[in-house]
């Protein structure tokens, strides 16, 4: 048992350094997301004013721009942790993280030991923060997949190639965003 013990050590070490990491990595994913957008509408500003193209596709640059400057706006948020402190108080009261009523699915389970689940400072064990650093990094990732298949909606020029698909990827985001949280990993972000 001491050996599992020192190995959840290791890997929950290992675990704040990557969210470290991760946090510079998400800030510029979002930066490079929220450039590209605004640098889309310059390509589809410039073709309209030469090209003289009709005004239907004018009309999609105001959503894009909106997004581009979102997403740099977040990317700085998160890069300076206001907007971390904002998505934290809002986004605490939705109904999320349904991972932790599945782990005490049969009510064998102390509601105390299952309590310490659900937050990492009333972790005692190593094992326990192990179980949270992992909910906590499916949690990223379900979410990044989640703002990336909003952005890949609002600018693929209203022609998806395989709408089937997006469709699949955008429910799946969203359930495992659900299922997982969309708060659990925004605390090792500060």
């Amino acid at each position: 048992m001491n050996g599992v013990e020192n190995w959840c050590t290791q890997f929950n070490l290992f675990m704040l350094t990557f969210f470290i990491f991760l946090k510079y990595i998400f800030v510029l994913i979002m930066f490079s997301v929220g450039f590209l957008t605004l640098y889309k509408i310059r390509g589809i500003y410039l073709r309209t004013r030469q090209e003289k193209i009709d005004p239907e596709e004018d009309r999609l640059k105001k959503p894009r721009l909106v997004l581009g400057f979102f997403y740099i706006f977040m990317a700085f948020g998160i890069l300076f942790d206001f907007f971390t402190y904002f998505l934290i108080i809002v986004l605490d009261p939705l109904p999320d993280r349904f991972v932790f009523l599945f782990i005490n699915f049969n009510g064998d389970l102390d509601p105390y030991i299952s309590n310490r689940f659900e937050n990492i400072e009333k972790c005692k064990y190593p094992h326990e923060k192990t179980i949270y650093y992992s909910i906590a990094l499916c949690s990223f990732f379900f979410t990044l997949n989640l703002i990336l298949s909003i952005w890949y909606l609002i600018n693929n020029n209203r022609v998806i190639s395989n709408p089937r698909k997006v469709m699949y990827n955008t429910i799946y985001s969203v359930s495992g965003t659900i299922l997982f949280g969309c708060t659990t990993f925004l605390p090792f972000f500060l």
